[in-house]
């Protein structure tokens, strides 16, 4: 990662980490313990699903996905991860995972009326390939879309 990717992505987090206190003062100015406290242990969830990408994943691909979930949040997407396998799968994942996954994400419909609208990521290896799995809510059920990619 180059130097100016990294300085955007810690200004996009001190950003993120900024706002966080603002709500947490807010609900405190407002006589709001509890839901400051709520607030306050959905952000630690947050962020323990954030440490689990980056314990579960070789370097060059947790940056990548973590790029990807602030892109699908900035959209109202939560991007949630599952099973990441991708330990033999670094080189195309970097080379055509990451563009596919992304392509499913913007053909997602996010419904105008949800605030959220969570999807989860799913990385799986076999012997000679890696299967990418994500699934979400679809107007008529649950949908889930497969990539499958040769090593």
């Amino acid at each position: 990662m180059n130097s100016g990717k990294a300085a955007q992505l810690l200004s996009r987090q001190r950003h993120d980490y900024a706002n966080h206190i603002q709500v947490i003062k807010g609900y405190m100015e407002l006589g709001m313990p509890e839901r400051a406290l709520e607030y306050v242990d959905s952000v630690v969830q947050e962020l323990a699903r954030e440490s689990y990408l980056f314990h579960a994943t070789p370097p060059e691909i947790a940056v990548k996905l973590y790029e990807m979930l602030l892109w699908a949040r900035d959209r109202g997407i939560r991007l949630r991860f599952g099973l990441l396998e991708c330990e033999h799968s670094v080189g195309v994942m970097l080379s055509q995972g990451l563009a596919d996954i992304y392509q499913v994400l913007q053909d997602l419909k996010v419904p105008a009326d949800e605030e959220e609208f969570e999807v989860r990521l799913d990385l799986m290896e076999t012997n000679n390939q890696t299967n990418i799995r994500l699934s979400g809510p679809g107007e008529s059920g649950p949908v889930i879309r497969e990539i499958v990619m040769a090593r």
